[in-house]
């Protein structure tokens, strides 16, 4: 039985794109016959899923710093030695940064997963340490949009790309396996009236998920249409070390919008909460890697209103499977909302079949799975052959 070891951070985010992809393939690995194994600080997902057959071992790899550097290293390698993997598999720069040397010198395949721009590489520093992410045999990108970035930015490592499209599991993902219960279970919580057309923004809370922007844009739309009732739903977690969620709070405070905002904090049964959405929004105001939100609300029928950037123009084409819009440009969101919400049923009924029919043509999480199992099996086979 051969072993697989992903490393990253932590799986404290419930809904995060980094964490969420890690466990998928942990559990395809342990279904498919191999030792499935993750290092991490550890979290509420790595509880979860020790019944799934996955073992978690704990590092401490969210905090970064000198000290913490050689301590995680050390660590390391004691587990490697107990877990001794076939093939390592990192997801984010600081666990990069501190093992890929290490991974080279034990002579174990490594394969590294480029999930963002990780804000840009405009000077040397920055884009030495967002270079680490291209340090396996093999670097998986996880959008067209990210293997554009990469080719642009790190010419040298092109021949190591291999783009693997991030997979959405349209199973859980469908709004035709949503209950009634779980949809009402939600909807009490939410404390509004039956009427109200649900504006959601699934996005942690900070600065640069637009959330700011969607506040701006309500005060418009009631500005322009006061008899309409709305209310906007943020559902996602916050960073306690940020001040961005007090501050987001005042605004909307003086906006005169505590009536028509609520705060859900993180949910574990996403497919409830867009199953109530009457328009989903994903208002990034940088651009997304892959856009996970656009993919879950199109999996699931639902209106999306995206920004004009990033991996999400992979997923939502305009006027298609959902609406583009400028990025921070709150006029024009509120207008795309006022119009979307006054089409014909019939419209938004097929804007959400055409979304779900790409997202399970193009975004597969079968085929995520296979690529990235094909990935292992070619490099392990092939360290295999040098060896022998």
């Amino acid at each position: 039985m051969k072993t697989v070891l992903q490393i990253l951070p932590s799986l404290k985010k419930i809904n995060g794109g980094v964490e969420r992809g890690t466990l998928d393939v942990a559990k395809e690995l342990a279904q498919k016959e191999f030792k499935s194994v993750i290092f991490s600080s550890g979290g509420e997902m790595a509880d979860k899923y020790k019944y799934k057959g996955v073992d978690h071992y704990t590092i401490e790899l969210e905090k970064k710093g000198i000290f913490n550097f050689f301590s995680c290293r050390s660590k390391f390698m004691k587990q490697v030695s107990i877990v001794k993997p076939d093939l390592i598999h990192i997801r984010s720069r600081w666990p990069a940064f501190c093992f890929s040397g290490l991974v080279k010198k034990l002579q174990i395949p490594l394969v590294t997963t480029y999930h963002g721009t990780y804000s840009g590489n405009s000077f040397f520093l920055k884009r030495k340490y967002n270079q680490v992410m291209t340090s396996g045999e093999v670097t998986i990108t996880i959008s067209k949009f990210i293997d554009d970035h990469i080719r642009y930015f790190f010419p040298n490592q092109t021949s190591k790309l291999v783009q693997i499209n991030r997979g959405i599991d349209s199973e859980y993902f469908n709004l035709k396996a949503v209950t009634e219960i779980r949809k009402e279970k939600f909807l009490s919580s939410l404390a509004i009236s039956e009427n109200s057309h649900i504006i959601l923004l699934p996005a942690r809370l900070t600065s640069w998920k637009g959330h700011n922007v969607a506040s701006e844009e309500e005060k418009i739309i009631i500005e322009k249409n006061s008899d309409l009732n709305f209310v906007l739903v943020f559902v996602g977690s916050e960073n306690s070390k940020s001040k961005f969620t007090d501050k987001l709070k005042k605004k909307i405070k003086k906006l005169n919008l505590i009536n028509r905002v609520v705060f859900c904090g993180n949910i574990s049964d996403m497919p409830a909460v867009y199953s109530v959405a009457d328009i989903v929004l994903s208002t990034s105001l940088e651009p997304e890697a892959f856009g996970r939100v656009s993919a879950e609300a199109s999996s699931m029928s639902k209106p999306i209103i995206s920004s004009n950037h990033g991996g999400s123009r992979e997923i939502v084409e305009n006027n298609v499977t959902g609406w583009l819009v400028e990025p921070n440009n709150p006029e024009e969101l509120a207008n795309k909302i006022i119009s979307v919400l006054n089409l014909p049923q019939e419209k938004k009924d097929l804007i959400g079949a055409n979304g779900r029919k790409k997202v399970m043509k193009k975004f597969s999480l079968a085929e995520m799975l296979d690529k990235t199992l094909e990935v292992y099996e070619e490099l392990i086979e092939r360290r295999q052959n040098i060896n022998n």
